[in-house]
């Protein structure tokens, strides 16, 4: 066991050692809450733009599902007839300067795993021609994108931290399974703020339940209970990467493969998997690892099967045995109902703002 998955153990577990270290973690506590508030009073100023933005974020560490929920959004509201842009912070890219509109020719190198999958997945594949720039900087990223392009909203890719950046709406999305683990805040915990931070925002979405319309737990949050949006990914195919043919989800059914994941929460794509095929190995990476030939060395010619995220760092060197596992996120009616409520009404209190400012 390395060191990361130590900690995770710690921190998803109800060891009796977190009231140990519960006293230990009220001097980050109060940091994080001592930040909040300097901003909500407006001691420190945020940047307001004239479009409404959208964060998509968490309050914990490693993988939500924030990315496929992302591309889902923007497919409903291109459905709808709105135009969404992305920013994102472009995390482990390799571009010296900033801020910096995605474009084809871009590497995964240059501008970090997530933003390169995202962009690939929504202009290169579904042609939506959305336009996406990072900036650790969210307000700088915010600002280019609304002077390069015409939009009807900006979706921030995380930033629920990032108070600099105003927003509209907050939607914060959790791992319906792990939940918040033990509750305490970094290093801790696997929290970046409290859980009462949910109180907050306009709407909690819980990923990982089997069935989309299955009733969730509510949430405890101090005297109150919140009942979360509930969203599940559904495995749609296998594509391999050396052809970017997409094959049936049962193509392995019958044999056995090598799952490897390199993400903030590979249980989740190891479920998934193995729901159609037979896992023989799982390898796991360190979330966001740079994939090289030698990674894959010991694994013969036996199929590979990795994550979206994973694949886009191996297509240079991919062999005819390596697919990725191509996944959906699903929204339920009432859940989409309520995001387009809220982008709307946003959308229109700006054109209002403006037509007073004129």
């Amino acid at each position: 066991m390395n060191n990361y998955h130590l900690i995770e153990s710690v921190w998803y577990s109800q060891s009796k050692l977190n009231w140990l270290l519960w006293p230990f973690s009220l001097p980050f506590l109060l940091m994080v809450k001592l930040k909040r508030f300097l901003y909500q009073s407006e001691i420190i100023s945020s940047h307001r733009f004239n479009t409404p933005v959208l964060v998509i974020g968490n309050i914990s560490v490693g993988g939500t599902g924030k990315t496929p929920f992302i591309n889902q959004l923007i497919r409903m509201l291109a459905d709808e007839g709105i135009k969404a842009g992305v920013v994102s912070r472009g995390y482990l890219g390799s571009i010296s300067r900033y801020p910096h509109q995605v474009r084809e020719t871009d590497s995964v190198e240059q501008i970090g795993d997530e933003a390169f999958m995202q962009f690939l997945d929504l202009n290169v594949k579904d042609k939506l021609n959305i336009p996406m720039v990072i900036d650790p900087s969210r307000s700088n990223a915010v600002n280019h994108l609304l002077r390069s392009d015409d939009v009807d909203i900006v979706i921030s890719d995380d930033g629920m931290q990032h108070y600099k950046m105003s927003r509209d709406i907050e939607v914060l999305l959790f791992d319906g399974k792990r939940q918040f683990g033990n509750r305490l805040i970094l290093p801790f915990g696997p929290l970046r703020e409290p859980v009462s931070r949910l109180e907050t925002v306009q709407l909690v979405v819980q990923n990982g339940l089997s069935n989309i319309d299955k009733n969730c737990s509510d949430i405890d949050v101090r005297k109150n209970q919140i009942t979360p949006h509930n969203v599940y990914l559904h495995a749609r195919s296998v594509v391999n990467l050396k052809t970017r043919q997409e094959f049936p989800v049962d193509k392995f059914l019958q044999q056995k493969v090598v799952a490897v994941a390199g993400v903030g929460n590979p249980d989740r794509f190891f479920e998934s998997l193995s729901a159609v095929c037979q896992l023989e190995v799982k390898k796991v990476f360190p979330d966001h690892h740079s994939f090289k030939m030698e990674d894959f060395e010991s694994f013969g010619d036996e199929i590979i099967v990795m994550t979206e995220k994973d694949a886009a760092k191996c297509y240079e060197f991919a062999e005819d045995n390596w697919y990725y596992l191509k996944v959906d996120m699903l929204f339920n009616d009432i859940l989409c109902d309520k995001i387009l409520e809220l982008v709307n009404s946003s959308i229109k209190k700006r054109k209002e703002n403006r037509k007073v400012n004129e």
